[in-house]
């Protein structure tokens, strides 16, 4: 295992981590300014990280900035799906997102590894 490969999944495990953990506060509804930043972190690379890890892009930076796009425009187009659709229910749309996207993270990081680069 290389040692990007190793930073990969201990990235993906942190955000899997991160995603569980605002997961468990959004259904608690705890409200602090912990969670807050959390919650922007969350939004900000766990989304992004569950697709981005799928490309194989040339460097980490490059991964990270793609992680971060897409994750704050998948949000940003289920809140505007929310308006045009007039359901807006954020409580349920952050639990379906952080709920699938520690599913994601989950799925690609215990998944079997298939030979190959």
């Amino acid at each position: 295992m290389t040692s990007a490969h190793r930073e990969r999944r201990a990235a993906g495990w942190l955000l899997a981590a991160l995603s569980a953990t605002v997961l468990v506060l959004s259904a608690w509804q705890v409200t602090s300014a912990a969670r807050l930043y959390l919650d922007t972190a969350f939004v900000l690379l766990a989304p992004g990280w569950a697709v981005a890890a799928h490309l194989r892009l040339a460097t980490r930076s490059l991964e990270w900035l793609v992680a971060i796009a897409v994750g704050l425009s998948g949000t940003l187009l289920l809140a505007e799906l929310m308006t045009a659709l007039h359901w807006w229910h954020p409580w349920e749309a952050f639990l379906v997102l952080a709920g699938a996207t520690l599913f994601e993270l989950l799925r690609q990081l215990t998944a079997p590894r298939r030979a190959g680069p």
